[in-house]
């Protein structure tokens, strides 16, 4: 698993995309983070056997996971016209790429400080708490995420608040941002990790 997720890293290079607002619309920003929280519980129930969990989430918001979908899939239509799904696929991967790797670096601790993520959505009765606590949560992305407008109230997660980007720099989730990057597609392992984290069904 290692050698795929390294072997991921190194090819999916970031780019700048055309996609270059100093904010995103609230739809666009809320269906970014969205699928950053669902890919960081996949992550999470590959790396410390809670697939049940994560199982468990899916089909406990799948009608808002699914709009969100729609909405991520309406982003990338509107800012990469004809190319819009390679650069979906590519930013999904690359999204379950930085958080891989920021597990492998974490090691042991990585279960200590992101599992607990399962009991906060948990705790939420509907989609709409869902993903008003990914807008907020210190999730990993690959890319900074601003949604105009939008004033961020922090909340406490077990979840690690930086990554870094290609030139070894720290990035802070929820920092000042445009758009997620484009990156190029990345063949049958990159499908690999889009699927699943990009996925609506139960997938363990």
């Amino acid at each position: 698993m290692r050698r795929l997720i390294a072997g991921l890293m190194a090819t999916a290079l970031l780019m700048p995309g055309v996609a270059s607002a100093a904010c995103l619309k609230t739809y666009e920003g809320t269906a970014l983070n969205v699928a950053g929280l669902k890919s960081q519980l996949m992550v999470t129930a590959l790396s410390c056997d809670t697939r049940d969990r994560y199982n468990t989430f899916i089909l406990a918001f799948r009608p808002t996971l699914m709009s969100e979908d729609n909405a991520l899939n309406s982003y990338f239509s509107h800012h990469y016209r004809h190319n819009w799904r390679s650069e979906h696929d590519a930013y999904i991967t690359q999204l379950a790429n930085v958080q891989s790797e920021a597990g492998i670096k974490q090691g042991t601790l990585f279960c200590q400080q992101n599992v607990g993520l399962f009991d906060q959505v948990a705790k939420f009765r509907t989609g709409t708490q869902m993903a008003e606590f990914a807008n907020n949560a210190p999730l990993i992305l690959p890319f900074p995420v601003e949604i105009c407008g939008f004033h961020r109230v922090p909340v406490a997660a077990p979840v690690i608040q930086t990554v870094a980007d290609q030139t070894g720099k720290p990035v802070a989730a929820g920092g000042t941002a445009a758009a997620p990057p484009a990156a190029p597609a990345t063949g049958k392992k990159g499908n690999f990790f889009g699927n699943i984290a990009h996925g609506i069904g139960s997938i363990f």
